[in-house]
């Protein structure tokens, strides 16, 4: 696979890891500045009343908020390895905890979850800190319901098009054809690629 690391600045903390008081702030502002990703990438996932959804690396919970009004009736958990992110999460969505809404941490590569539970994953904007994406995709498929399906929603797609400055935060930005390999060689069927006019902004879906 072809090299494609790189260290975007993040002068107000690390995005792969939000700790402690700053990382939950970091997090209310990618609630905001992941916004326009959110806006042009959920319109592609054909939403249904009454569904059972995950989100991996919920981050700080806002994604969650917007499909619960996407999804009327829906049943949403999120899960993240941090548990600042956890904590954020559960905050914006703590008038739906316990009916509609649970939050855990825990590894995208071993979901806590039983086989054939979630009629719909997502991962906005995380993959790219993801230690072994391939395993974390057979575990999507492995909780998804037959016939239901996988999101991966990224705000970049091309790395040779990302100015990005360096810092010590490291993050793997997947090409198209990449993200459907992986897809397909974890069972995934009926792939689907969306690009945005700028080229990066990117939607892969693939069914189970």
């Amino acid at each position: 696979m072809t090299e494609n690391i790189y260290q975007p600045a993040v002068p107000q903390g690390d995005p792969s890891k939000p700790e402690g008081e700053a990382g939950k702030q970091m997090l209310k502002r990618m609630n905001h500045s992941h916004q326009a990703l959110r806006d042009w990438g959920f319109p592609y996932i054909d939403w249904q009343p009454g569904m059972r959804i995950l989100d991996i690396g919920c981050g700080g919970g806002a994604a969650i908020r917007e499909m619960l009004d996407l999804s009327a009736g829906s049943v949403v958990s999120g899960i993240d390895y941090q548990q600042t992110s956890v904590d954020t999460t559960s905050e914006t969505n703590r008038e739906f905890l316990g009916t509609r809404v649970d939050v855990r941490q825990g590894d995208a590569g071993d979901l806590p979850y039983d086989d054939g539970t979630f009629d719909l994953i997502t991962a906005v904007e995380t993959v790219y800190f993801w230690p072994d994406l391939p395993a974390a995709l057979t575990e999507m498929r492995r909780v998804l319901k037959p016939g239901g399906m996988a999101v991966i929603l990224n705000d970049a797609c091309d790395p040779d098009g990302v100015d990005w400055p360096e810092t010590e935060v490291k993050l793997t930005i997947y090409r198209p054809e990449e993200l459907t390999g992986f897809l397909a060689d974890a069972g995934f069927r009926d792939i689907t690629v969306t690009i945005g006019d700028d080229g990066q902004k990117i939607v892969v879906k693939g069914t189970r």
